[in-house]
């Protein structure tokens, strides 16, 4: 794209929620919203852990306070084969996730989750 007001070469760019063409030569820009996928997704996720072997105290407080019970709760959710901790949409779903993997939580997320 052509610069309207100096005539140089515009670049296209995605910078924080903004995206647009903008000129390096005299910083003339034309610029819109950005919003990521994740973001415009509706879904609602269930995030499901599953047994897991090894519980510990970190365990028990972050699978407390993500499904909002007690900690002999947690536990016991900790325990069982799979349970749902969280029903959700993505941009609150994909932190738990990283956390998970960080703790070596096996889990699973219904429907599939792609971010």
């Amino acid at each position: 794209m052509i610069c309207e007001k100096c005539k140089g070469k515009m670049n296209w760019s995605i910078e924080g929620a903004t995206q647009g063409w903008r000129c390096p030569m005299c910083g003339w820009n034309i610029i819109t919203t950005y919003i990521e996928d994740i973001d415009r997704d509706e879904t609602e996720y269930s995030l499901y852990i599953k047994n897991v072997t090894e519980v510990d105290a970190e365990k028990i407080k972050f699978v407390a306070k993500t499904a909002n019970v007690n900690f002999v709760i947690a536990k016991q959710m900790l325990e069982k084969r799979e349970v749902c901790i969280l029903k959700a949409k993505a941009p609150k779903i994909k932190p738990i996730i990283t956390k998970l993997q960080e703790l070596g939580i096996d889990f699973n997320v219904n429907p599939s989750f792609n971010y």
